[in-house]
Formats: structure tokens, C-alpha cells, sequence
């Protein structure tokens, strides 16, 4: 089974993903920031992150930053959600798959089926 690690500060947004993720066969775990995010990292390893661009403690660039810098998260594919897809910096554009909000359900069904490790 594939397992995902969804990361944002929005409840509604976890709490609709989660439940529309589960209900498509993938294994979710959930974290509301970057720094959440990266604890569950710890005790877990997902065939693919869904991470927030923007969030409190911990934006999503902190936490892409932190992931491509340690030898344990550096090959977990990552799709960014964003309101602001422009604002994304290079060097996470370069790494990182991104999708636009709003978004369409069928839309990050395929990218996660694209992007997530087999």
C-alpha cells in the first residue's frame, strides 16, 4: 500500500484530503507544519509527501529544504500545494512536483500516482 505524508496547517483541507486519499486505497499520515512534518518523518518513511507551501512554525520550503538536506528523506518525492505556484523558489521547482489550489481531485490523483515510489 502506498503511504503518504500530508502536511498543511488547514484542517479542513487535511481532514478532505485525508479522507478522499484513504478512500482511493492510500495509507495517510498527517502533520499541520513543516516541523510536525518532519517528526513524523522520523518514525515513518512515505512513498510520497504532500507538502503545503505556506504554514506556520514550518513553511513547506523549510521542511522541502530540510528533507533534501538529510540522507534519510532525500529521495522521498514531494508534491507541493499551493495557492501561489509563481512564488515557489527555483531550487524546490527543480526537485519537487507542484500543483496550483484550488485544485482538482483527479488532477492530484494523478500526479500522486505519477510521482509516488512504487
Amino acid at each position: 500500500m502506498t503511504t503518504i505524508l500530508l502536511v498543511d496547517d488547514e484542517p479542513a483541507i487535511i481532514e478532505t484530503l485525508a479522507e478522499v486519499l484513504v478512500w482511493e486505497g492510500f495509507e495517510v499520515v498527517t502533520a499541520a507544519n513543516g516541523k510536525d512534518g518532519l517528526a513524523k518523518l522520523e518514525t515513518m518513511t512515505p512513498d510520497l509527501a504532500i507538502i503545503d507551501y505556506m504554514m506556520p512554525v514550518m513553511d513547506g520550503v523549510q521542511m522541502i529544504r530540510a528533507m533534501r538536506a538529510h540522507p534519510a528523506f532525500v529521495d522521498i518525492p514531494i508534491l507541493v500545494i499551493t495557492a501561489a505556484p509563481i512564488a515557489v523558489p527555483e531550487d524546490i521547482r527543480k526537485s519537487t512536483a507542484i500543483l496550483g489550489k484550488p485544485f482538482d481531485v483527479a488532477a492530484l490523483l494523478r500526479l500522486i500516482r505519477q510521482k509516488a515510489r512504487k
